[in-house]
């Protein structure tokens, strides 16, 4: 027995050694993006957190419950009325504004609304079933921020 877990541990270093470590990076990547887009879109979300350029914005937020939908429409609903934008996350590949090969989180809104402040390209930081935290390292305007949704 001891034997053969000293053979599979040897089996798994070599096949550790072995992989194309940069393929492999890129495969996880997509298959975070396929979870990620699951995950949002498994009931509404709430903003929590909004900084823009070390402003905080959050209560401008407050009112809107988000819905992620297919096809990559995203519904913003609030006391006041309806909009949509749409959202898509993708593996970036470094090639953008950020040097990076990680997780992104578009959201496009009509930049004439109040929403269009939210439309970026963000780096995900994290996200779980209950919260998904945004980073916004620089954009083609050189802004910054952080961007957090928690589900209702």
């Amino acid at each position: 027995m001891k034997r053969f877990k000293l053979v599979l541990v040897v089996f798994t270093v070599c096949l550790l050694w072995s992989c194309d470590t940069d393929r492999d990076d890129i495969g996880l990547s997509e298959a975070e993006a396929n979870q990620m887009n699951l995950l949002v879109k498994e009931g509404d979300w709430n903003i929590v957190r909004f900084e823009e350029n070390g402003m905080d914005k959050t209560a401008d937020f407050s009112d809107y419950a988000f819905t992620f939908e297919d096809p990559n429409n995203i519904t913003a609903i609030a006391k006041d009325g309806t909009l949509v934008g749409t959202w898509r996350i993708n593996n970036d590949n470094g090639n953008e504004f950020d040097p990076y090969n990680d997780l992104d989180f578009n959201l496009y809104f009509t930049p004439d609304h109040q929403l269009g402040d939210l439309t970026n390209a963000y780096d995900v930081i994290s996200a779980s079933n209950a919260e998904i935290k945004l980073s916004l390292e620089g954009n083609a305007n050189g802004n910054t921020g952080f961007l957090t949704f928690s589900k209702n």
